[in-house]
């Protein structure tokens, strides 16, 4: 029993071909970096190293849809010009001819992570992926990302291993609005995520990033979004640790004991939110 790791050098072969300003942060060194960290400090060394595979058009269905996957399975094919063309119907995303690959490997990745914990192979992981995979949508890229990973990822793990119940932790400077859109309706799955917001004025922008939207239907009361309204780095420490240790902690520790937890904690976290991006 150990810690996996997950990481393929070839998910650093693609970047953008052309100027974008918005995309132009979206470099293979931004993976790298992360690699190197871990070997040049021995963690790398520390942990059970796991193959990469790319996910199947049934995994990606899972959370794509075929219109959308046939897509982009045309471009390895295009030209520079088709590329751009083809980048231009979705947000802040760009595509190479080698990034459906990519996309395949990363998505495999987490799979591969899922089916190592699951199994007992190790007692826990992470995967370093390109690209990455929270703002793209069931037939929508989106802010860098193709396939939505993680997504993909939890519905294969209720699927193959026929789980009840997921918790998708999401901590990253945007919101990741393609994670909340596939699961806003599924009570199976709670999605967290703290983000910074500033009052829908930082990206994507979006009203469903808010506090208040928490699910809905079957799925209400299992999203909860922590959105940063007001940068202060004087107290990120303090802040972060109110954040993940009476919301997140305590949410998860409900979510284990009773899967109807929405009707208790929930509405308490909910208040505390309110209060933390009032005052942030």
């Amino acid at each position: 029993m150990g810690t996996a790791l997950i990481y393929d050098e070839e998910m650093t072969n693609y970047k953008l071909l052309w100027v974008d300003p918005a995309c132009e942060v979206e470099v293979p060194e931004r993976l790298k970096v992360c690699a190197e960290a871990l070997k040049r400090t021995g963690l790398a060394d520390r942990c059970v190293s796991v193959p990469v595979r790319e996910a199947t058009d049934a995994d990606i269905l899972l959370a794509h849809s075929e219109e959308y996957l046939e897509a982009v399975k045309k471009t390895p094919y295009m030209t520079l010009g088709d590329l751009m063309e083809f980048t231009l119907q979705y947000g802040d995303v760009y595509f190479h001819p080698n990034i459906y690959h990519c996309a395949k490997l990363a998505a495999g990745a987490a799979l591969q992570l899922v089916d190592s914990v699951m199994t007992g192979a190790v007692r826990n992981g992470m995967a370093l992926v390109r690209p990455p995979g929270h703002h793209s949508m069931r037939s929508a890229a989106n802010g860098f990302c193709v396939f939505n990973n993680v997504a993909i990822a939890a519905r294969y793990a209720k699927q193959k291993y026929s789980l009840q119940r997921v918790l998708i932790v999401d901590w990253d400077v945007h919101h990741g609005q393609g994670v909340q859109y596939c699961f806003e309706d599924d009570p199976s799955v709670l999605y967290f995520s703290w983000h910074r917001y500033e009052h829908q004025k930082f990206w994507p922008h979006l009203k469903e990033s808010d506090y208040d939207h928490v699910g809905k239907e079957k799925g209400a009361g299992f999203n909860i979004n922590v959105p940063w309204n007001r940068v202060n780095t004087q107290n990120i420490s303090l802040f972060l640790c109110t954040v993940f240790f009476h919301i997140l902690l305590p949410v998860a520790y409900e979510l284990i004991l009773c899967h109807s937890f929405a009707l208790t904690w929930f509405w308490c976290a909910q208040v505390l939110t309110q209060l933390l991006v009032t005052q942030r």
